[in-house]
């Protein structure tokens, strides 16, 4: 048998230490755990109402007036329809509370039930609207606006409160003269309104429309 010579074991020793120094390297690179990547991670379900349909009753006024009050009711059914909640005329609403006040002898501004609604217009839910705050201070040369109501969605199988909102927004408008003020006030009440809706309206679950 033949033994390696001086060529072949200086290889051998060679080899012997690069695998050492191999060895020595792996032992020092940090273990780095598997992470999924951002889109095998599960995405959390945004919150749903058990409500696909929505009727917007006319607004309670506790502080207000009947314009204000009107307005407020109106940005608030445009939004709800761009929340992805299928448009309920007023005219509709307004036909079954009336039927309903007639038919239970209640007066024009009584309350009605969600449940009762629900039975005739076929809704999931009913969204009742107040009025806390609607007013305009005229100051030297300044008018600030001031809205703030509480929106509370109900269901119609059970009659409790599923979603409830109280928002505030105020804004002024600056002018020389109180004709001057009038003018702007008038401009941006409307916008102060839609913002009051809008803040509500963020906090509320889309519907069934968006997905």
């Amino acid at each position: 048998m033949n033994r390696p010579g001086r060529a072949g074991i200086i290889c051998i020793f060679i080899l012997g230490m690069a695998l050492m120094q191999g060895c020595s390297y792996l032992s020092n690179i940090p273990y780095i755990p598997f992470v999924n990547k951002a889109e095998d991670d599960p995405q959390p379900e945004s919150r749903k109402l058990d409500a696909r349909m929505i009727a917007v009753l006319p607004v309670d006024i506790k502080t207000g007036s009947i314009d204000a009050a009107r307005m407020l009711r109106e940005k608030l059914f445009d939004e709800l329809y761009f929340k992805g909640y299928p448009k309920i005329p007023f005219e509709m609403v307004d036909a079954a509370l009336a039927d309903i006040r007639k038919r239970d002898g209640g007066a024009s501004g009584s309350t009605v039930a969600p449940q009762v609604i629900g039975s005739m217009l076929g809704v999931d839910a009913v969204m009742y609207t107040t009025l806390l705050e609607a007013n305009t201070t005229y100051r030297y040369v300044y008018s600030p606006v001031n809205v703030a109501a509480v929106f509370e969605l109900k269901s119609v199988k059970t009659g409790d409160t599923i979603w409830r909102f109280e928002s505030r927004a105020t804004d002024r408008d600056y002018g020389v003269t109180k004709s001057g003020l009038d003018l702007g006030t008038t401009k941006i009440f409307e916008d102060v309104v839609h913002e009051a809706v809008k803040k509500a309206m963020e906090n509320l679950p889309d519907g069934p429309g968006i997905r």
